[in-house]
């Protein structure tokens, strides 16, 4: 009996475009990294998760010239996919992928954090109640009172709570990691600062019912008692 062998379907492979960011370096290049400094003091999670290409037309880097763009970059954590504007011969697994065809869109203004004269404070006289919602980007909210089971504290500068923190509370909402929540009875739903979060599951029982203070290091949480 003659057997037949089944047949093996072909691989697939498909184009897709995506948008990405661009960065174009320019001379003198440490002045151009003291720039990207500045940007990412101003909005430190800019490039966080964000595809970045990297346009060297200008600059028309030698091979030790683009290590030592790329290590800049590295060390500032900014990731490069590819690579636009590069002569030929940087064609080699050291480096991103050589890109080309590029089609140019609008370029992405990059967001600026209030100064310190623009920043406002909020003070709630009494407790914020289950089912209430108290936002202010503008700066930082203090509570006079407590904060229910159910309610939310959203602010972009830090929050200060002089009664129980029970709801949830959400500080540095515009974008700032420097910003901190100070509670005079640690029990909350949940916390979050710039973009992290943590649930009351998350935080476990060693600071509940005390003061506590609660701030962002690096890309954890982290919570101190304050007595």
């Amino acid at each position: 009996m003659t057997q037949t062998s089944p047949t093996r379907r072909a691989v697939q492979i498909r184009g897709r475009a995506f948008k990405a960011l661009i960065l174009t370096p320019a001379t003198p290049i440490d002045d151009w990294f003291v720039d990207i400094d500045a940007s990412l003091r101003r909005s430190p999670t800019l490039f966080d998760g964000r595809p970045v290409i990297l346009d060297v037309a200008t600059l028309a880097p030698d091979r030790l010239g683009l290590q030592a763009v790329l290590a800049g970059l590295t060390a500032r954590k900014i990731r490069i996919l590819g690579i636009e504007g590069a002569a030929p011969a940087l064609s080699d697994l050291a480096f991103p992928p050589l890109l080309s065809a590029g089609r140019p869109v609008a370029t992405i203004e990059i967001p600026v954090e209030p100064s310190e004269a623009d920043l406002t404070s909020l003070v709630v006289e009494g407790s914020v109640r289950s089912g209430q919602s108290i936002v202010h980007r503008g700066g930082d909210v203090t509570v006079m009172g407590s904060v229910s089971s159910g309610a939310e504290i959203l602010a972009g500068g830090s929050i200060h709570v002089y009664g129980a923190l029970r709801g949830r509370a959400i500080a540095g909402a515009a974008r700032n990691p420097r910003a901190r929540i100070y509670c005079r009875k640690f029990e909350p739903e949940l916390l979050g600062i710039d973009r992290l979060v943590r649930t009351a599951e998350d935080m476990g029982p060693a600071f509940r019912g005390r003061s506590a203070q609660v701030w962002l290091d690096g890309s954890a949480i982290k919570i101190a008692a304050l007595e």
